[in-house]
């Protein structure tokens, strides 16, 4: 977006999801979720999505055996499939994984994934190596649940925007890990995040996204010179305000 803004002054800046208001978490769902996180409990992490390189699927068995190696207590579901399924599988059980870590297949989106989001859920893991516009971040921050994940330019601006989440140096396994290590001790900013994500994901719904396209669609579609004398205000809102956007 920031590098196509100078070409397209009248560019719109959105966050790809496919939650419902009607689906987001709520506060007293994050309550009751995080009720008991200040006890001595494992830390339950999960990824969901394509099980390929390009996603750093294979990261994940390496970032759960470094945090076996510095103590810390997790559990990590593994939501998705694909080429890696059977490989990761594997180093799972090489390197020791399997009281920890679970390969839980392919979830049906409305009915498995997201209920399984906002209750079981404390904290994503996104090693993701491709900067594209994944609809898993507005998805899983929709849940209320908080991101760490790899320096990618996608997720490195969405945490820029939403003051919600933690970036670490691409493809470094142990800074990854040691930045989940650091939460595990400190799980009152998990909480802190958990809240900021879902506020952010509040004014990006499924359908609040697609009325800003359309209302945007419809102000290119004028000539010129009516698009110059009016102002839309469908589509002059804030990012995280869907009063204020203004689509630059």
């Amino acid at each position: 977006y920031n590098d196509y803004l100078g070409l397209a002054k009248d560019s719109l800046l959105y966050f790809d999801s496919r939650v419902t208001s009607s689906q987001m978490a709520t506060q007293e769902q994050l309550d009751q979720r995080y009720s008991d996180l200040f006890t001595d409990r494992p830390l339950r992490l999960a990824f969901s999505g394509r099980l390929m390189p390009i996603k750093g699927a294979d990261h994940l068995p390496l970032i759960a055996k470094a945090l076996k190696q510095m103590g810390v207590a997790f559990t990590m579901d593994i939501c998705g499939g694909g080429e890696l399924e059977a490989s990761m599988q594997k180093k799972i059980q090489e390197l020791g994984l399997t009281d920890s870590v679970r390969m839980c297949g392919v979830l049906d989106f409305n009915n498995q994934l997201i209920p399984k989001l906002k209750r079981d859920v404390d904290l994503f893991v996104c090693p993701h190596r491709q900067g594209d516009p994944s609809c898993t971040y507005l998805e899983t921050m929709s849940c209320g649940v908080p991101i760490v994940g790899y320096d990618n330019a996608a997720f490195t601006g969405l945490c820029e925007q939403s003051a919600a989440g933690w970036v670490t140096p691409m493809n470094s396994i142990t800074k990854l890990a040691r930045q989940i290590a650091i939460l595990n001790q400190k799980r009152e900013e998990i909480v802190t995040h958990a809240a900021q994500s879902l506020e952010f994901a509040r004014h990006h719904s499924f359908e609040d996204t697609f009325s800003r396209r359309v209302d945007h669609l419809i102000q290119l579609s004028r000539p010129t010179d009516e698009v110059a004398q009016s102002t839309p205000n469908t589509v002059k809102r804030s990012l995280v305000n869907p009063q204020k956007e203004t689509a630059q």
